[in-house]
């Protein structure tokens, strides 16, 4: 596989994976708002802005390095453990500031 080709297969997953959430999001607002009441719909969109904001927070681009890392290093169970201890330790402080 050619390494222009290689690029745009990344770069398809990395971005449906982005862009798919968001998607479904702006396709379920009709059922929604049809379901739900307009006070209840918008205490739904309110959490899910808190959960945008705290996953920016919370993960603070570890994803990224995750997977620049993983794919390049001999130590693959030493990035995803990092990875993970480094995300779970500041999960749980910041849950513990909370309370």
């Amino acid at each position: 596989m050619s390494l222009l080709q290689k690029l745009f297969k990344q770069t398809f997953i990395y971005g449906l994976a982005t862009v798919l959430p968001r998607m479904l999001s702006f396709i379920l607002v009709p059922l929604y708002t049809k379901v739900m009441p307009p006070g209840s719909y918008g205490e739904v969109t309110l959490i899910y802005a808190w959960f945008a904001i705290f996953n920016v927070i919370l993960a603070y681009g570890m994803e990224t390095a995750f997977f620049r890392f993983y794919n390049t290093s001999e130590h693959r169970k030493s990035v995803a453990g990092t990875a993970l201890i480094s995300i779970g330790a500041s999960t749980l402080i910041f849950v513990v500031l909370a309370l």
